[in-house]
């Protein structure tokens, strides 16, 4: 564990401790979608209170990550987009405690988002990171060191994820203990995770006064992983993870938010950031509730502030049912 990603992990915790108990926020229902994250539990956040009710989450989350380096010997190449569809219940058990299970179903290979992600990047400015030299909607993730291919693939498929199964009680004032166990459904030759891993964390909204339209959240814990075959005398097993968020009610359905998500680096030995660097996501989005309850509809999208260490474009869709 790096001391950089240890200092993000504990002042988001202390953060939390000094939270009164005050109504329950909600996170945007994202996490870092690179290709190589699949391999740790990196949960979704930001849950402060149990569901009052069964409800079901539809979701699909496009992503396109392009990383093109040659440093110290070493060479990555991580060009390709995943269309990931996640099915998720939620289930109360009692005033102080829920647990949910999601089932993902992972579609990758070069897609079409290249040409659009260049044209948002030049209408703002951002860096397009080697994606305008290269050919489009190309599939290829290759790691080469010391001459010797580590990872090699050239084309992606449909294939199932590693189901995720969690469970959450309030302890204390608002304060929520949440945990998550990784199960290794996926297959590793397919880069769809296949190790078993689980986190735990803490979910606490932010002192805001009751019936303020601003809202928020600070969430902070550690990911712990068995090795994958994918890298896996490079892989970190322990990964510390905290993630802040804000929201803004626009009207009494309808709220925008803002969230940053940062983990540990989730590999080490190397010389190229997309592997060494920690991870930063920011993400954007707005959430509308009939009636402040399912059924909910979310639109959010995901930008990479520490370049290379996570995905440079996201876009995610998620629908909320009552269970019935």
């Amino acid at each position: 564990m790096t001391s950089s990603s240890s200092r993000v992990a504990l002042s988001c915790l202390a953060l939390a401790s000094l939270c009164p108990a005050i109504a329950g926020a909600q996170g945007l229902g994202t996490t870092n979608q690179s290709t190589l994250a699949r391999n740790f539990a990196l949960p979704v956040v930001g849950q402060t209170a149990p569901v009052s009710q069964g409800r079901w989450t539809a979701s699909i989350d496009l992503t396109s990550e392009f990383v093109d380096k040659d440093e110290g010997g070493e060479s990555i190449r991580l060009d390709g987009e995943t269309a990931r569809f996640g099915l998720r219940f939620e289930q109360s058990l009692g005033e102080r405690a829920d647990w949910n299970i999601e089932v993902p179903l992972l579609h990758t290979g070069g897609g079409f988002l290249d040409g659009p992600i260049e044209g948002w990047h030049d209408v703002f400015g951002l860096p397009q990171g080697g994606r305008e030299e290269s050919a489009q909607d190309r599939y290829r993730y290759r790691y080469v060191r010391d001459g010797q291919a580590l990872l090699d693939a050239e084309s992606g498929g449909t294939n199932l994820g590693d189901v995720q199964v969690g469970a959450g009680m309030r302890l204390f004032g608002a304060t929520m203990l949440r945990g998550m166990i990784k199960l290794p459904t996926g297959d590793e030759d397919e880069l769809a995770g296949g190790n078993l891993g689980a986190a735990l964390w803490a979910d606490v909204p932010l002192p805001f006064e009751a019936g303020s339209r601003l809202g928020g959240f600070a969430s902070a814990g550690l990911s712990v992983n068995d090795k994958s075959d994918v890298l896996e005398h490079q892989q970190n097993t322990v990964i510390p993870f905290g993630a802040l968020g804000f929201d803004l009610r626009l009207l009494p359905s309808l709220q925008a938010l803002v969230q940053l998500y940062a983990h540990g680096p989730l590999y080490d030995d190397s010389d190229v950031n997309a592997l060494e660097n920690a991870g930063l996501q920011l993400s954007i989005g707005g959430r509308w509730c009939a009636e402040g309850k399912a059924p909910c509809a979310e639109l959010s999208f995901q930008e990479d502030p520490i370049v290379a260490s996570s995905p440079d474009f996201s876009l995610r869709f998620a629908l909320v049912l009552p269970a019935f």
